[in-house]
């Protein structure tokens, strides 16, 4: 039998509200090693943001290289770029630490030819063979037609996914073999129904894949979404989301971050086992009184923490009173007072954030325009957003002449 270790997300480099994350990263990937370790996989694979900004740091580089180093040790590891990481770097990186120097490390950087992105990993001691095809984030530039002028919908999106991944089955089916292979599809998308974590943007929906398009393979490796978690049920394949190792934010506070165990046989679906990651510092919300916070704060000691005073006056700064309260707890913005008729409000959707496109879609039907006219243009706009993860933002007037200046350098006459 053929064991994969899945993981994802990892979004080194995140900061939570100006506080640094690198105790907790570092602690969490030494978690996920030492469980590659013991479960002694034939294979690893990362779908997905890898980075938390298409510009890492030169610590984020060094500590993404330390752990995957150390998890290409145990098995061959194959990391795909998400829409968070940059397919150049990815590129850089695969040339200098990819399988020409040696190492079993493979950064998949953008879907390229399918033969490209369809690796084949000999396992149970070379009795299988785990054929993989791999999908990193596509960008709906990619689909996007010059005769296109009202903008791209989400069922054109889909679409476009459909006819890339029919190459990328194609390739991986080449040479097949049903009583040795095992066949895994890895792939950084949205798929429609999945359960996100309330502090996800919505925009992902504009970008979103049927399940029942995914492939028939025994397991569908997926990254994107940070609650991990199957797809919706009744699929041919077993998919699923191995999220973030950290919560990203309050909203995925009380989501069981875990890695992914998968056993698989030729010509079957696979087992995914989820296992539990405990590393890192918890993320807490806390609404009371300070009389209340004092009784329970041993039990914010090294935590994020998040705290809303009630039955004082709204409005008043507490953080000082509530530092002393809980010496060991780090405090996530200034703590102020709410009056409780403020609390149903404020606790209704906690720490989500506004759906822009349903936002702006509701706007515009507000100001006469109908469904059907407003959809093309809330796709153009659900577009803009997703530029924000375009590894190439546009230059500033500034760099523009700087840029022009350069190309155009004077030489002096010998």
């Amino acid at each position: 039998m053929s064991r994969l270790l899945h993981t994802s997300d990892w979004h080194l480099g995140h900061s939570l509200y100006g506080h640094t994350r690198e105790e907790d990263f570092d602690a969490v990937l030494a978690e996920i090693v030492d469980i590659a370790r013991e479960s002694r996989p034939d294979l690893i694979v990362h779908s997905g943001d890898l980075f938390h900004t298409s510009r890492p740091t030169v610590l984020d580089l060094l500590r993404a290289m330390c752990a995957l180093y150390e998890l290409c040790d145990v098995a061959p590891t194959v990391v795909v770029a998400g829409n968070h990481d940059s397919p150049g770097y990815f590129e850089f990186l695969n040339l200098v630490s990819g399988p020409s120097r040696g190492k079993g490390l493979f950064f998949v950087d953008r879907v390229r030819s399918a033969r490209e992105t369809v690796f084949s990993f000999d396992a149970c001691g070379g009795k299988q063979r785990i054929r993989l095809a791999a999908m990193p984030f596509v960008h709906p530039n990619r689909f996007w037609p010059a005769s296109f002028t009202s903008g791209m919908t989400p069922a054109d999106y889909a679409e476009g996914m459909r006819g890339l991944q029919a190459e990328l089955m194609e390739a991986l089916r080449e040479g097949y073999d049903p009583d040795r292979d095992v066949l895994l599809f890895a792939a950084h998308v949205y798929i429609a129904g999945t359960t996100r974590s309330p502090s996800e943007r919505a925009v992902h929906e504009a970008l979103e894949v049927p399940a029942a398009d995914l492939p028939e393979v025994s397991y569908v490796a997926l990254g994107h979404i940070h609650r991990p978690g199957p797809v919706p049920p009744g699929l041919a394949s077993a998919a699923h989301y191995a999220g973030s190792p950290l919560p990203m934010d309050f909203g995925e506070a009380n989501d069981a971050k875990s890695v992914v165990i998968v056993d698989a046989d030729p010509g079957r679906q696979a087992k995914p086992t989820p296992r539990r990651l405990s590393s890192g510092r918890r993320l807490a919300n806390f609404t009371g009184t300070l009389e209340e916070l004092k009784a329970a704060s041993a039990q914010y000691d090294g935590t994020f923490l998040k705290a809303d005073i009630t039955s004082e006056e709204p409005g008043t700064l507490l953080t000082r009173e509530v530092s002393e309260i809980v010496p060991k707890a780090i405090l996530v913005g200034p703590v102020r007072a709410r009056g409780e008729a403020a609390d149903a409000a404020l606790d209704e959707v906690p720490d989500d954030e506004p759906d822009l496109p349903d936002a702006f879609r509701a706007y515009l039907e507000r100001e006469g325009m109908s469904s059907a006219a407003a959809a093309p243009t809330v796709s153009a706009f659900t577009q803009l957003l997703n530029e924000i993860d375009d590894e190439t933002p546009s230059l500033t007037p500034v760099e523009e002449q700087l840029r022009i200046a350069l190309s155009d350098t004077w030489t002096e006459a010998s």
